[in-house]
């Protein structure tokens, strides 16, 4: 008949101990991974947003364009097409920012 034997590898390496000292730091494990995971959903968010802002910013100025060519007023469509690109590029960096500084890690 054959006895399964319990393997003594573990309790070479990891010392024992209590179970209410472990269950702590595998809580305060679990939490700094927690506030980890959020920061880095902060970051991709900022990343994505400002892309988003981005596209969207110069998808209007490019048919200000268009519709200034078409028209053939490109003295008038192409200045206020690039003011309002420039202000959307400005507000676009200020959002991205203010974003990223909810991902930033403390300071211990």
């Amino acid at each position: 008949m054959m006895v399964a034997r319990k393997s003594l590898s573990h309790d070479l390496f990891m010392p024992k101990k209590d179970s209410s000292s472990e269950h702590a730091e595998l809580a305060a494990l679990l939490k700094a991974n927690i506030e980890a995971s959020n920061r880095t959903t902060h970051a991709v968010r900022a990343i994505v947003r400002f892309v988003f802002l981005q596209l969207t910013i110069t998808t209007v100025c490019g048919l200000l364009v268009a519709v200034g060519a078409s028209i053939n007023l490109n003295q008038v469509f192409v200045p206020i097409s690039s003011l309002i690109w420039l202000g959307g590029t400005v507000f676009a960096g200020f959002t991205a920012r203010r974003d990223l500084k909810s991902s930033a890690v403390p300071k211990p």
